[in-house]
């Protein structure tokens, strides 16, 4: 049996802007007192190897980048990930040498939109002229669920920011315009630093109009809230515990009003702002939907494979991807379902917004941060250390629900 640590091996330096996330990842770490030293105010005093668990500009990536007895939270380079228009382009090169893959079919077409201005709207859409012909053919169509649509999304935006729905030519004119007179606040790109105004650039997706929707949950379309694990050079792991985000109001009454986004988009951060938000009405443990439980192991299975390719595609370009040894991150990836249980991945968001998560579903973030904590503990801080055998079975127990999809030794887990 180990012997009782009596000094601290590494530190680790905590600093999150968000209170409910800063307080689960303390207690994550207290367990590992006093093998790790937890600190949360400079100046940083680590003699020995050091952690930051920060915002992603607050990581001294010079230093995380020359050493290896420094590590981070996050990557520092991953766009060709979290950038809608370069994920787009990665997984579209990644398709034409794997035809085979899951990601042909198991992401919603895209195609990369840039415009300086919207009198350039005609040579931009020579570039995907396939949304210029199905707006055209909707015209003569009534029905919203026989008709193209199509979704619009800024590339660096998160948190349903800027994202519209549309079918026909006018009102994706009428979209654009009002964009480029509201670009009066410029967000900044964290990894390039530039101006997301400055680049006008998204990406455009077929919109899948026909969602699963569940009558036991009121007919709402919902979109699946994957919590991702990525660690060193490179296992990816999927968090079994995933969540269903409700929208508030029902897809079947609402669905040919596109301007009705409190029907068609389901981010929980836009409904949180509305009188009347009722936080247990909007997000649900996926294993508890309203569906036969071998409908959840196909979802849950198509979602692992999905992403074991996903990050395939995104590994193999290391201009937009690099996954240093020293480094980990969490991701938050949304998945919607079609109406016969296909899943189609959306987007993948660094520094998840975990609060939308709430307090009454807190335990699953919890477990997560957790099971992560866990990971850079034993791979990265307490690699080599001699570790006290309880607390190597709470690590051991604390990663039950991380399930491997990806390594880049072997390529794929699933």
């Amino acid at each position: 049996m180990s012997a009782e640590p009596t000094t601290a091996v590494a530190t680790v330096f905590v600093e999150m802007d968000e209170p409910y996330v800063q307080d689960i990842l303390l207690t994550a770490f207290a367990k590992y007192s006093p093998l790790l030293a937890v600190q949360t105010a400079e100046p940083i005093n680590a003699s020995t190897r050091l952690m930051h668990w920060r915002e992603y500009e607050k990581i001294d990536w010079d230093t995380v980048h020359r050493s290896t007895t420094v590590f981070a939270n996050a990557y520092c380079i991953r766009k060709g990930l979290i950038r809608k228009a370069q994920m787009a382009f990665n997984i579209q090169l990644f398709v034409a040498k794997n035809p085979d893959s899951i990601l042909k079919t198991g992401v919603p077409e895209t195609w990369i939109f840039e415009l300086d201005d919207v009198d350039y709207l005609d040579e931009a859409l020579m570039e995907c002229y396939e949304v210029e012909n199905g707006m055209q053919a909707n015209e003569g169509v009534d029905d919203p669920r026989l008709r193209e649509q199509f979704i619009l999304k800024p590339s660096l935006t998160g948190r349903g920011a800027g994202i519209y729905v549309f079918d026909t030519r006018e009102r994706l004119e009428s979209l654009l315009e009002s964009e480029f007179e509201s670009d009066d606040e410029e967000e900044e790109d964290e990894e390039s630093g530039q101006a997301v105004s400055q680049i006008r650039e998204w990406v455009i997706q077929r919109y899948i109009n026909r969602p699963l929707l569940l009558p036991a949950h009121g007919n709402r379309k919902f979109h699946l809230r994957v919590y991702v694990l990525a660690a060193g050079d490179l296992d990816v792991f999927v968090y079994r515990h995933m969540l269903a985000l409700f929208a508030p109001r029902s897809y079947t009454e609402s669905a040919g009003d596109l301007d009705d986004q409190r029907a068609h988009l389901t981010n929980t951060c836009l409904q949180a702002k509305h009188e009347g938000f009722d936080e247990s009405d909007a997000v649900r443990r996926f294993w508890s939907l309203d569906l036969a439980q071998d409908r959840l192991d196909r979802i849950f299975d198509q979602i692992c494979k999905i992403l074991s390719d996903t990050f395939a595609a995104v590994s193999n370009e290391s201009t937009s991807f690099q996954a240093w040894g020293n480094c980990i991150e969490q991701f938050g990836f949304d998945f919607l379902l079609d109406e016969d249980c296909n899943a189609f991945m959306l987007e993948a968001n660094a520094y998840p917004d975990f609060k939308q998560t709430g307090d009454s579903l807190k335990s699953v973030v919890e477990g997560f941060m957790a099971a992560s904590v866990a990971t850079a503990a034993d791979s990265l801080l307490l690699k080599g250390a001699d570790v006290p055998d309880d607390l190597r079975q709470m690590m051991d127990a604390d990663r039950t629900d991380l399930v491997k999809v990806f390594s880049r030794n072997n390529v794929r887990n699933w």
